[in-house]
Formats: C-alpha cells, structure tokens, sequence
C-alpha cells in the first residue's frame, strides 16, 4: 500500500489529528461567538431604556468581531485539511451558508450603524436588526448540525463513474438514478420537517431550536460576568428562566441521539462488499476499530468502539455537569461560576457529538457507501503536514493575543459609565 503514496503517518495520526483539530476550531467558534450571538438576541429584551441596551451591546463590543474570525478560520481549516466535506457541503447548501453571511452582515452595520443617530426609532430599528440576525445565525447553524446528524443526501460518485471527478454531489437518489438538487431545494430540505421522514425532520429541527436556547442563555451568562446591580440581576433571571427549557430540550435531543429514533435505518446497507470495501479504506491499524463503527449508529455511543465510547461517555458527562452547574451557580449568584458552566456544557456536547460522528464526518442518507469519512475526504499527507507546523506555530500565538485581549477587556459595565460617556458625545455602541 505504501506503492500508492499511502503511510502509516497518513492513515493513523494526521488524519484523525485534523478531525480534532477543526472540531476544536468549530467548539471555539460556537464557544466564543456564541455568547456575544446571545447577547445580540437579548439586546431588545434587555430593557426599554437606551442605556440598558447600550450595556449589553457594549458587553460585547470590544470583541464580536474578533470572535467571528473562529468562523472564518474554521471553514478555512475544513477547506484545508477535509476540501471534499467543504465542496459538497458549501456546494449543496449554498443558500444557507448566505443566509447566515447575510445575516452576520446585517448584525456587524447594526453594532456599526445603531449609535450614529439619536433617534429612537432608529436605535430600535437596529436593535431588533441585531437580535433577529444574531438568532437567525444560531438557528441555522443549530439545524445543519442536527441535519448532520440525521444524514445528508449526498452520493458518491466513484461508485457509478469511476473517473467522476465530482466527489460528493448532493441530490436526490431514486430507482439507481440521480439527479443533483437545484441550490434552493438543498436550502428548503434543510428546514424540512418530513425530510427524510418525519422523525428525522422534526429531530433536526429541535437541535436547532436546542442550540439557539443554548446561544441565548450563554449569552445571558456573559451579561452576568459584565454588569452590575440590577443588570446583574436582569440576566441572572434571564439564565434562571431559559435553564429549565433548555435543560430540558438537550435531554430530550440526547436520549432521541442515543435511541437513533428516524434515523437509524439510513446507514443500512444491504451489499457486504461495500462495507468490506469501505473498511478497508485503512490498510493500518483502524480496520478494528472501523468494523465497530458500522454499527454505531444503531445506538449511537452505546456499541462504539470501546475507547471512542469511553471518550464519549465523560464528554457528555462534561456537558451533563455543565448545565447542571449553570442553574446551581446562576441560583448563588456567582457570574463566573455560570459563564464557565455554560463553556463546559457546551465544550462537552459538542466532543461528544464529534465523538459519535468519527469516523464518519457528513453520514449520507444513501447508505454507508456514499457517506463522508475522515479517510475518505481528507487531503493529501503533504497538506496535512504543512498545515500541521503552521498550526503549532500559529494557534499558540492566536491564542494568546485573544486570551490578552479578553483580559483587558473584563471590567464590568455601568449605567454611570454610559451615561458620562453619552455626556461627553462618545457612544460606541
């Protein structure tokens, strides 16, 4: 095998390690971004007066933009290191990925725009600009992971055309014919509650729902990490009344996850040779555990492989203490007791689902020999390994200009500092 370009450096670290590694990249995103996306839904609720909205929007002012960045690095690491999952996935869902572009660009002229005029129609009309599009990033966002768990309807082309050079194409699959989707049926099959059947659909779309709670009520902890006094306690309230839904939603979407409930039966196969084939994808030491996998979405962790399974099991212990120590330090007022809960609930989900997924990385609806892997979509070893030294340099570096940034931006925000600061003519926000 090592005649075809292939090594055990290929197949045994650096393509799991990149699996990681864009998976971190992602949880940074949603871990950073998320809570300024949250604050940017609560800014209309926050309070009626101009000063309370203006705390929130400042609580985020100094670093949204800086957070959003993890996006844009995290698509890029995908296009890097997994080009395949990024062409077919930005190519069938291409507008969806504008409508979150658009909305991301709405919300930045809202932060810009809000405090140029005095008026208040004006500052509501922003106000409102933001929330609506920092939630319908969320959102989005939130259902294409549950449409990722669900299943994708991609192909591979190989199998029918062995010279394609299309990859993954994302269409409809009918009576051994296919035909590739138009951009806005992709877009309206993803907000689709029947597709690709009715207990599928609804799962994916409470995942969304699930994770715009989850944004929200980050946020409302941010808040609680950068105010005082009453605002403190607007947002400690704000957290004590979204717990118990959000709460309550996560368990339902977990055990729903677990019991593979709609799901189950689209990563069937009737053909062992495509399994065969498909595990032999790895000519190393992954055969073993690949064999495991294939019946790891009957259950989703409880037959993984054991290692997998154990790592599985404490993240979503993680996530498990997580939410439950956002209600108990949220109820005890202590703001940082809270935020940090919230991060580890969502650092432990997040694992966890990414756990349960590997070795897969999109599952297609098609069956197991069209789905996506982390073997089957990677780049080339070369790729891998330059990205690899510019990762060790660089992520480090990154990481200690946003950690400093952070710092010197945690003070708490006042209605005193505000309003000396609009008696002067100084309005960031």
């Amino acid at each position: 095998m090592e005649a075809l370009g292939y090594s055990p450096l290929w197949w045994d670290f650096l393509v799991p390690l990149w699996f990681v590694i864009v998976a971190l990249v992602w949880v940074m995103y949603i871990l950073t971004d998320g809570f300024d996306l949250g604050v940017g839904v609560l800014v209309p609720f926050f309070g009626d007066d101009d000063v309370s909205r203006r705390i929130a929007l400042n609580s985020v002012g100094p670093i949204w933009d800086g957070n959003e960045v993890w996006f844009i690095t995290a698509g890029g690491a995908a296009y890097a290191a997994f080009p395949e999952i990024y062409a077919a996935i930005f190519g069938g869902l291409y507008l969806a990925l504008m409508v979150v572009l658009f909305a991301l660009i709405f919300r930045a002229v809202g932060f810009e725009f809000r405090s140029k005029r005095p008026s208040q129609k004006w500052r509501n009309f922003w106000d409102w600009a933001i929330s609506i599009s920092s939630g319908v990033v969320a959102l989005v966002l939130g259902v294409a992971l549950g449409n990722i768990l669900v299943g994708l309807p991609f192909i591979k082309t190989a199998l029918f055309d062995p010279n394609s050079l299309e990859g993954f194409v994302y269409g409809v699959y009918e009576n051994g014919q296919f035909h590739p989707y138009p951009a806005i049926i992709g877009f309206l099959q993803l907000l689709n509650p029947f597709f690709p059947n009715i207990l599928a659909g609804i799962f994916k779309l409470l995942v969304g729902i699930t994770a715009l709670l989850f944004v929200i009520m980050h946020g409302a902890t941010w808040l609680m990490v950068k105010t005082i006094g009453e605002h403190f306690e607007r947002a400690k309230n704000i957290v004590l009344k979204l717990w118990p839904i959000t709460a309550g939603l996560w368990v339902i979407t977990t055990i729903w996850g677990f019991l593979s409930i709609g799901f189950t039966h689209t990563f069937h196969t009737n053909d062992p040779k495509i399994i065969e084939q498909t595990i032999n994808i790895d000519f190393y030491h992954w055969g073993a555990v690949l064999d495991k996998v294939f019946t790891y979405h009957d259950n989703f962790l409880f037959q993984a492989p054991a290692l997998v399974s154990i790592i599985g099991w404490l993240l979503i212990g993680l996530g498990i203490l997580g939410v439950l120590g956002v209600f108990y330090f949220a109820k005890n007022g202590s703001a940082w007791g809270t935020f940090l809960s919230s991060s580890l609930a969502i650092i432990g989900i997040l694992f966890a689902v990414a756990t349960a997924l590997f070795p897969f990385t999109v599952p297609s609806i098609y069956g197991l020999e069209h789905s996506m892997t982390v073997w089957n979509t990677a780049a080339s070893e070369n790729t891998l390994l330059v990205m690899t030294l510019a990762a060790v340099v660089a992520v480090p570096i990154v990481l200690a200009y946003t950690a400093y940034i952070y710092k010197v931006f945690l003070f708490k925000l006042s209605p005193e500092q505000l309003k000396e600061a609009a008696e002067k003519g100084q309005f960031n926000y």
